[in-house]
């Protein structure tokens, strides 16, 4: 079982803090979605061609790897389609240069069942665009699981549309699916199955049609039976603690949200 974080939980740390206490803790792996502010591939100064050695070389001394860049790309924003491409084809271009194997993208939100296709077609159109655009550079281009791209009907729509390309994969961000499968969380993984390349854990009470994030193990998903079951199939991706510490400055620190996580996965 390889065990990852995101950044997105710790923004207060140093890029170099965030490889000491990955190594400390027992971590194999970081997943880049912000460092010291900087969101876009292209800002963040240990992704400059310049340091691109020297932060290889810090990553290899700490034996860790980075197994993923998440971008802010989604494609329901029409007016903002060609901007969005525009970031993912420069996420790429850093994530081939830096030897990291995917970029993270979204949907992301359907307003209403009227534009419902036309979002999933524009999604689909943006994913081959920077598919192709990835070929031969050894990046995938993944859908997270997120917004309302959430249920079956809408992620196998787009994946059907995707699915001749080598490049694309599926996040699974378990929470996200949480919210529509609860703990019948098989109608919804049986189907993507096949795609699935990464996975984001995290966990949350459910309460009236509400949802609260809370450390891992003290909420309603059924991480433990979603384990058991991505590892009998024979997953062999990241299990990535999403810990929303920069969304939610409410949530525990990741002092203590990191090693719950370590602790808790390794008893699975």
């Amino acid at each position: 079982m390889k065990l990852a974080f995101t950044t997105l939980g710790s923004p207060d740390w140093s890029f170099d803090k965030t490889l000491e206490e990955a190594r400390k803790l027992g971590f194999e792996a970081i997943e880049i979605r912000g460092v010291e502010g900087k969101m876009l591939a292209n800002e963040i100064i240990q992704f400059f061609p310049e340091n691109q050695a020297e932060t290889k070389a810090k990553l290899a001394a700490y034996n860790l790897e980075i197994c993923g860049f998440g971008t802010s790309v989604k494609f329901h924003d029409f007016d903002k389609y060609d901007a969005a491409i525009a970031e993912g084809k420069t996420a790429i271009d850093v994530c081939a240069r830096m030897g990291i194997p995917s970029i993270r993208v979204f949907g992301d939100r359907i307003a209403s069942e009227d534009v419902r296709d036309a979002v999933i077609q524009k999604a689909i159109t943006g994913m081959r665009e920077l598919c192709a655009y990835a070929a031969g550079k050894n990046v995938k281009v993944l859908l997270e699981v997120h917004g309302d791209f959430n249920t079956v009907e809408n992620v196998m729509d787009l994946a059907n549309g995707v699915k001749d390309c080598p490049e694309f994969g599926i996040l699974w961000d378990i929470e996200h699916s949480d919210k529509i499968y609860g703990d019948d969380y098989m109608k919804f993984y049986s189907r993507i199955k096949p795609f699935i390349s990464h996975t984001h854990i995290k966990d949350h009470h459910r309460a009236n049609g509400e949802f609260k994030l809370c450390p891992i193990g003290e909420g309603d998903i059924p991480i433990k039976e979603i384990v058991k079951t991505l590892e009998a199939d024979g997953y062999t991706g990241y299990y990535s603690l999403e810990w929303e510490k920069k969304w939610h400055p409410e949530l525990p620190e990741p002092e203590i949200a990191y090693p719950g996580y370590v602790k808790y996965m390794k008893n699975i």
